[in-house]
């Protein structure tokens, strides 16, 4: 792997990752009186506007009809368009009440998911790295359970979907960009419908209140595409492993706007339950590095 190349990943992902730590939930933030439903059907109807423009532009548009060609990818995709869907609507509602710690631990848990799912559907091996990992963070989850007498089901919908998600994209093989551009594509035709009914009957937000509510609505679509875009380039240079690594930079600057601009309350039973779980994470992070450099070297050999 060549030291530009692997800037030019490094800078490309943590680019993305930031972008989705802290300005998306900022923003999303800033129409959180809008409710969830509302928000998610703009954001799949503007992601696929920007999207099908963007794709159109570079000459890939093709990619997206040819789609149409097979059944099983329409099937799957048309899965992970429902899941995708939950993941959108529980972190919106995460930022609405919020409660972006339970959205950051969502994501934290994921490797928790992934492993699991993929020992389960992919017969992948759990090293004993990964095994600790995974016991880490089911203790996390019954500390929580204990000590707040309360399920963190927030965090486990947005985690569960998360992990289900990727899953899916592991069955095709087709382009993380084309793929949204579908799942956008499906969950718009749904949602526009209902979006011009409730501006029908005055019941929806847009065209209805400030301009600048309009505009936060059409920016839900582009704060979608841009980090996608991003993180896609970045892969392109440097490993999926790796990537999925630095990835792990949104949900840690989830918790830390959280805590430090928007004023969440952080309880002393949450705080040991992120410890627990970061260790964990870092555990995981270490094994997934390491079979990264073991992967290198043999294919230098």
């Amino acid at each position: 792997m060549k030291k530009n190349n692997l800037l030019k990943g490094i800078f490309f992902t943590s680019f993305a990752s930031t972008f989705w730590g802290i300005p998306q939930p900022l923003i999303f933030n800033q129409i959180k009186y809008i409710p969830a439903i509302e928000v998610v059907s703009h954001r799949a109807l503007w992601s696929f506007i920007f999207l099908f423009l963007i794709i159109t532009f570079i000459g890939r548009i093709k990619d997206f009809f040819l789609l149409f060609y097979s059944y099983k990818i329409l099937i799957i995709l048309s899965i992970s368009a429902i899941l995708i869907s939950i993941n959108w609507i529980g972190f919106i509602f995460a930022v609405s009440f919020n409660r972006i710690q339970d959205a950051s631990m969502g994501y934290f848990l994921t490797p928790l998911v992934s492993i699991s799912l993929g020992y389960f559907f992919l017969n992948e091996k759990i090293s004993k790295a990964k095994s600790i990992s995974i016991l880490l963070m089911i203790t996390a989850i019954f500390f929580l359970i204990i000590s707040l007498k309360t399920l963190p089901i927030l965090a486990f919908v947005i985690g569960t979907s998360w992990g289900l998600y990727g899953l899916l994209k592991k069955k095709i093989n087709i382009s993380s960009e084309i793929g949204l551009l579908y799942e956008s594509f499906l969950i718009s035709m749904l949602a526009l419908p209902y979006i011009i009914y409730i501006d029908y009957i005055n019941l929806g937000f847009f065209l209805n209140e400030s301009t600048n509510t309009n505009y936060l609505l059409i920016l839900t679509g582009a704060i979608t595409v841009f980090p996608l875009f991003l993180f896609n380039q970045g892969v392109k240079f440097i490993t999926l492993g790796f990537a999925g690594v630095i990835f792990y930079l949104a949900p840690t600057l989830h918790f830390f706007t959280s805590v430090f601009i928007l004023d969440e309350t952080l309880s002393l039973s949450k705080l040991i339950a992120f410890i627990i779980i970061w260790i964990g994470v870092l555990i995981f992070i270490i094994d997934v590095l390491r079979n990264e450099n073991k992967s290198i070297e043999n294919n230098t050999q």
